[in-house]
């Protein structure tokens, strides 16, 4: 039996309903009801893998499909749609025990096609033929198609309590804050100083540059330098003028200058150094396949010296053994160390004078074509090919937005009117008339959630399967080509006793090497890549970490934690004060109290209360709308991101209500993105849910919070996840209200799937009726 789609409803827990959570009353009347909007505070984890079974897997197999092989003779296809899943060996608990992974095994159907080759002169006999690049090659019908289930490897599956269980150890995967990809403006600051002592600058002038920032692949920077000049930069490549690589990436001269304002800073690079006039100046490039060559040089330019010189040596010894083959044998020794400065210089002079042959120029006509075919692929694969450069759907977004363009969603690479949009911004940026961006503000930030970082690492290991089957496939393919299969049949037709000789020995001798080289797709999928990346992300990632389980609060916040650490994040050393620091953005989103002391503080974050993460990754938090002074509570909750929450007019949850829900008429004060103002109730838009919004579970479960000092609660909200739980568990004598929700959503204590009446209780069972 296998787990089907509607199975996965385990990990979607929306519907459940929690009785246990009776909280003394903080308000009066019968508004005290939106601590029951709080979401599961597990549901992060759930959802995230649920995601990960109804799209994630899907995704990663068809950016994988069709693999081929060079000939394109053998084609696999998957089929992700159909996945299926086992259940697993054992349940939660008996994998505990037994130190065995609580894992299932991952099935897709599979399709293998082997295409029969024809060359030119078979054309003709041919029944039906299709074409492909090559006008010379014709494909007839499929030879063969085999469909099969194949095994893939083995899937760690989440518990109901939103963790994993691998080798008997419970491990989390701690949810990932990282830079949203998209394009970023930003500033530096320059200081000339008058001599090496100097303490002040001399003078000081601001330069600005853009980021654009990618999920999958390079990062690039398009910076203004000192001189106002605008370069491209990559890691360990050396910076290309802004005007060869907008030309090579397919614009032309005409329309790059025109649709730019003030177009004559992108010449600004094709100008003589004022300081240093020994340097020569770039030349003006007006054609792709001219700006590629350029880009080549500069690129391989390391490269380039090496095999000009191995090429120099090489021709000038060819040219000293030549003469010293003439020389006397007698004195060939003694000759060799006097007269090679002498003849190497002589021929190097002849070299250079003499002028080009018509082989020469072909040759030399020859190398520019490969050159700019290279320099071609190279900005291809490093920003326009899919499988090497992506942005994500969230980037893609970000940048259509930020650039005013209207790309499609489906292209995730970087297009030509992009670069073009975000240079035009960034001379823009520097006019003063656009603004800058701020890093730091939550709606530039998102986050990566257990689902998607178990996501990333199957694609890791599907990239490596498809390396395996395209080098078992040009394995078994070789010698399969219908190339040798028709020169064996003409080759037979003119010997016919050889034939029937062999034949005779084929029938005695079965041959083995057959059944070797068969094409089959047992022979060709291996589950080794594909279980290796899961098992290194799960054993060695910085992210996926032993569970906290000293007491269920250490539990609950461990699965609610947020890391800015990790691969693609920052590191303790190079972090900065602005990225630890607290954001006014963070409000309702991540507790400004909870983060550990050190070396991580501000690095390791915690969610807040009523807090969750949408399905691009980013934090949003609830609030109530208010309609002309009063406060809508009947109509739920509507939840707001940090890019969303820059809109509204926003007033404090501990606002005095009356009993209908009316605020008072006085002037309220209220949170207009990032300044406090006085406003009549009738302006004000929205309020906040509660006071507990804008801090985590375990600050919340402080009594009278808000008289501590920063620190101190701090400290209270870390020191309450090392405490050991008592034998006879007891209520707190003062509590917040909380303490029962935390509990029952940490899953240690016994909840009922459905809300009803009990009617039945004993140490053995309880009895619920539903209605």
């Amino acid at each position: 039996m296998n787990i089907n789609k509607k199975d996965l409803n385990y990990y979607n827990i929306e519907d459940q309903c929690f009785a246990n959570s009776k909280a003394t009353k903080i308000t009066k009347g019968d508004l005290n009801f939106n601590r029951y909007f709080i979401s599961d505070f597990v549901e992060i984890q759930r959802k995230s893998f649920y995601t990960l079974l109804e799209k994630g897997i899907i995704e990663e197999f068809s950016k994988r499909n069709p693999i081929t092989n060079n000939k394109k003779t053998i084609e696999l296809f998957f089929y992700p749609d159909y996945y299926q899943l086992t259940p697993p060996e054992y349940t939660p608990s008996q994998a505990i025990l037994k130190s065995k992974s609580y894992t299932s095994k991952l099935y897709i159907p599979v399709q293998l096609t082997e295409k029969t080759f024809m060359s030119d002169f078979k054309q003709k006999k041919a029944k039906t033929l299709f074409y492909f690049q090559n006008p010379t090659k014709f494909f007839t019908q499929s030879k063969m198609i085999k469909l099969k289930w194949v095994y893939i490897g083995d899937i760690p599956l989440m518990t109901k309590r939103g963790h994993f269980i691998l080798n008997g150890c419970a491990r989390v995967i701690v949810n990932q804050m990282i830079r949203s990809p998209g394009i970023y403006y930003q500033k530096k600051n320059y200081e000339n100083f008058s001599t090496k002592w100097s303490e002040k600058p001399q003078n000081t002038f601001t330069r600005y540059y853009a980021d654009l920032i990618c999920n999958r692949g390079t990062w690039l920077r398009i910076e203004m330098d000192k001189y106002n000049k605008i370069w491209a930069q990559m890691k360990r490549v050396p910076k290309i003028p802004i005007m060869w690589f907008l030309i090579a990436v397919g614009l032309t001269d005409k329309i790059v200058l025109k649709s730019i304002i003030d177009s004559k800073i992108l010449l600004y690079n094709f100008q003589e150094d004022p300081f240093n006039s020994q340097k020569k100046s770039l030349p003006y490039v007006k054609t792709p396949p001219a700006a590629w060559t350029k880009i080549y040089n500069i690129v391989f330019s390391k490269k380039i010296k090496k095999t000009q010189n191995k090429n120099r040596t090489n021709k000038n010894l060819k040219q000293i053994t030549k003469k010293l083959t003439k020389l006397p044998k007698t004195k060939q020794k003694k000759d060799v160390i006097i007269s090679t400065k002498p003849i190497l210089e002589s021929h190097n002079q002849q070299f250079y004078n003499s002028s080009f042959n018509q082989t020469e120029f072909i040759t030399l006509k020859k190398e520019i074509e490969l050159k700019s075919e290279q320099g071609r692929k190279w900005i291809f694969n490093k920003f326009m090919n899919p499988r090497t450069y992506d942005l994500g759907k969230v980037g893609r977004l970000n940048f259509n937005n930020k650039l005013k363009l209207s790309i499609s969603s489906n292209i995730t690479t970087l297009t030509p009117q992009d670069f073009l949009a975000a240079t035009n911004y960034l001379i823009l940026v520097a006019k003063g008339l656009r603004e800058l961006d701020d890093i730091d503000h939550l709606k530039n930030r998102r986050v990566r959630t257990s689902g998607e970082l178990i996501q990333m690492q199957i694609g890791v290991g599907l990239v490596r399967l498809e390396k395996t089957i395209r080098e078992k496939m040009s394995l078994l393919g070789y010698g399969h080509s219908s190339e040798s299969l028709l020169s064996t049949k003409s080759s037979a037709n003119t010997t016919k006793k050889s034939k029937n000789s062999s034949l005779v020995s084929l029938k005695n001798k079965p041959n083995k090497d057959k059944d070797k080289n068969k094409i089959d797709i047992s022979n060709i999928i291996n589950t080794k890549p594909f279980n290796g990346a899961l098992r290194e992300f799960f054993g060695t990632s910085p992210l996926s970490q032993f569970m906290d389980q000293i007491n269920p609060l250490a539990e609950l916040t461990h699965k609610r934690r947020l890391s800015s650490m990790g691969p693609g994040g920052v590191t303790r050393d190079s972090a900065t004060l602005a990225i630890r620091g607290i954001h006014p953005s963070h409000y309702g989103r991540i507790c400004p109290v909870e983060t550990p002391e050190g070396k991580n503080t501000g690095l390791v974050n915690s969610l807040t209360a009523y807090s969750r993460v949408n399905s691009e990754g980013y934090i949003e938090t609830p609030f109530y709308k208010v309609y002309k002074g009063q406060v809508q509570k009947k109509k739920g909750l509507y939840f707001f991101s940090a890019k969303q929450e820059e809109k509204i007019k926003l007033g404090a949850p501990d606002l005095y209500t009356s009993d209908i829900g009316f605020l008072p008429k006085a002037s309220i004060p209220v949170r207009i993105i990032e300044d406090f103002t006085k406003i009549s109730r009738n302006e004000l838009q929205y309020v906040g849910v509660a006071p507990i919004q804008m801090i985590s579970i375990a600050t919340s479960l402080i009594p009278f919070f808000e008289h501590d000092d920063a620190n101190r609660a701090l400290m209270g909200s870390n020191m309450q996840r090392q405490a050991v739980p008592i034998l006879k568990p007891q209520r707190p004598i003062v509590g917040t209200g909380l303490e029962a929700r935390a509990v029952s959503d940490s899953g240690h204590v016994v909840t009922a799937k459905y809300s009803g009446i009990v009617t039945y209780t004993s140490s053995n069972k309880i009895i619920i009726y539903t209605l």
